[in-house]
């Protein structure tokens, strides 16, 4: 007997050994939540995750960093002459358009003026012609009785020195009426190029 308890101790003691049942005891909360998951993989759970090495973990780190922290860039001096330039040129073309479709806008009032000017002219250049017609100013004259003058009515006069003419006015009333139209005629000049 001696040999049985001693056999039966080795066996206990071993660090092998284990004492009772393996079983465990499951309370209704872990029951139910075991009852639920049955069927369903969940890799956390079920399989253990290879731990990471220190290397993996630094990379893991610096690329956790690198995606949340962003490095200041300098603003460059070139760049902001750049876009100042082009902002520029862009606000200079924008004028260039507004003076150029004003300068079609009065090309096309200038030229329906000018289509109305010539109509105008080529009526009024037959009223001319009527007016100054040679044959219709002699039928006026005769009619009037008028004729033309003989050879013993025409008389021709010499003057002595050169062919000057020299007005004389009035006197001071003359000046101030000379004035006086002058400014009116500035006057109305600044009325018309203001209208």
């Amino acid at each position: 007997m001696a040999a049985s308890g001693r056999n039966s101790r080795r066996k206990y003691s071993s660090p092998n050994a284990v004492n009772g049942n393996l079983a465990r005891k499951l309370d209704g909360r872990e029951l139910e939540r075991r009852l639920e998951t049955s069927g369903q993989l969940d890799f956390d759970k079920q399989y253990r995750r290879r731990r990471e090495t220190e290397s993996e973990q630094r990379a893991r780190q610096r690329a956790a960093v690198k995606a949340a922290v962003r490095p200041a860039q300098k603003l460059s001096l070139a760049a902001v002459a750049g876009f100042a330039s082009v902002a520029g040129l862009m606000f200079v073309l924008l004028l260039c358009y507004i003076k150029m479709s004003d300068i079609s806008r009065s090309i096309t009032e200038m030229k329906n003026e000018i289509s109305r000017l010539e109509t105008e002219q080529v009526a009024l250049m037959a009223k001319y012609e009527q007016s100054f017609d040679l044959s219709s100013v002699k039928e006026i004259a005769e009619s009037v009785g008028m004729a033309q003058p003989s050879e013993s009515q025409i008389c021709y006069i010499d003057l002595p020195g050169s062919d000057q003419a020299v007005a004389y006015s009035g006197g001071k009333n003359d000046m101030l009426g000379g004035i006086e139209a002058l400014i009116r005629e500035k006057i109305q000049a600044i009325k018309e190029y203001f209208s």
